[in-house]
């Protein structure tokens, strides 16, 4: 063997080396992110199956939550999460569903969203609730769903009623429900089409004179700055009689807390019985 590749083989080897050291330094010494990992590898819930759930931009584990019919904590558990209230858009979320609470379904070619409902005897809306469908006639064949269990899944209060198709007049909010003079009760859930700071809308309820009685907030599921559907649950005291109101939704100016953009609509506020 000439000296000329004893060198050679030697350099090989001390670099080898060096690689190997080098990787198991960044292993050891590499900082860790336990909240930002949390849900890639969490397990699945010991109670049944699980579900992954990308988080969205105006997202919280709330709404998450109510989307599933499970609660918070079942889903920080779920996750290793330190926190319920740092959570950011892409992340993916396992979310503990009992496998007794749904079935899974792959749309045949022919389906819609109503044809599956009737045969397993559910409500159209709670699929579209489970699985993130804003618009009921949307669906493609092969698509994964999931079914809730007849009677199982925790109702809403109430299910709120997706808006149907973009608008085709694009104003900046849109009302779709509550409609004109309709009869509201509390809680009510106002939705429609629009956009605002942070995926996030104001709703007033005004009654007969004019004075706010509620106050709340409808998110928006779309992409930041972009028009999407909103859904608000907003919960009001009831007047003594029944009398017209209003309810009023708008955006926020983030500068000065102005406000940008206002639509409204006229209602009958039901009185205390």
């Amino acid at each position: 063997m000439t000296r000329r590749t004893i060198v050679t083989a030697f350099l090989v080897l001390t670099l080898l080396g060096a690689s190997a050291i080098g990787a198991v330094g960044v292993g050891a010494d590499a900082p860790t992110d336990a909240g930002a990992n949390a849900g890639a590898n969490a397990p699945a819930s010991a109670s049944g199956e699980s579900v992954s759930h990308t988080v969205r931009w105006g997202e919280t584990l709330t709404s998450i939550a109510w989307r599933y019919g499970v609660t918070v904590q079942e889903i920080v558990d779920a996750n290793n999460l330190h926190s319920p209230n740092l959570i950011y858009a892409g992340q993916r979320l396992i979310i503990p569903i009992p496998s007794t609470l749904y079935t899974k379904h792959t749309v045949q070619r022919g389906e819609t969203l109503y044809s599956i409902a009737a045969a397993y005897g559910v409500n159209v809306w709670d699929i579209a609730r489970l699985n993130g469908i804003w618009n009921i006639n949307l669906i493609f064949v092969g698509q994964k769903l999931l079914i809730p269990g007849k009677d199982k899944l925790p109702p809403t209060t109430p299910t709120p009623p997706p808006p149907i198709g973009v608008p085709s007049v694009q104003e900046e909010i849109i009302i779709s429900s509550p409609s004109l003079n309709d009869e509201v009760t509390s809680p009510v859930t106002v939705t429609g089409w629009g956009r605002g700071f942070e995926n996030t809308l104001a709703v007033d309820i005004l009654n007969e004179n004019g004075q706010v009685i509620a106050q709340g907030n409808a998110m928006i599921d779309a992409e930041v700055g972009e028009i999407g559907p909103f859904t608000g649950t907003i919960e009001f005291d009831a007047p003594a009689t029944t009398q017209p109101g209003r309810i009023s939704v708008y955006a926020i100016s983030p500068r000065d807390g102005a406000i940008e953009h206002l639509n409204s609509v006229t209602v009958t506020l039901m009185g205390k019985p």
